[in-house]
């Protein structure tokens, strides 16, 4: 893994080092709507110690520590449309495309999410 382009540490310092302190943002569609094949997993969401929102790509975080992450393992779960409708004005200010996926977006131009 490459340290220079993954910046997991924000992540799990926003989690105290575990990430059952996130929360769990589930996609309730079986077929993703953006056009993900396979779909996403979900995402976990935690925020920094100025408030910054910091998204972890589920599949991700499991492909690299190699656990099982489950909703239930989370402090809470959302669903993918309550966080948009809670975030609307944040997504709408820090995506560009209105048809990509807003979660994966917001992953692909953060600092924080650089692993892909």
């Amino acid at each position: 893994m490459n340290q220079k382009n993954c910046r997991i540490y924000p992540f799990l310092k926003a989690v105290r080092g575990c990430w059952h302190n996130a929360l769990f943002i589930k996609c309730e569609h079986a077929v993703c709507p953006h056009g993900q094949s396979p779909p996403c997993e979900g995402f976990l969401m935690a925020v920094d110690a100025d408030g910054s929102l910091i998204l972890m790509p589920v599949k991700l975080l499991q492909k690299m520590t190699g656990e099982s992450i489950e909703p239930e393992g989370c402090r809470a779960v959302i669903g993918k449309q309550t966080f948009e409708s809670v975030y609307g004005l944040y997504i709408e200010w820090h995506t560009v495309s209105s048809t990509d996926c807003p979660l994966l977006e917001l992953c692909q131009v953060s600092d924080r999410c650089r692993c892909f």
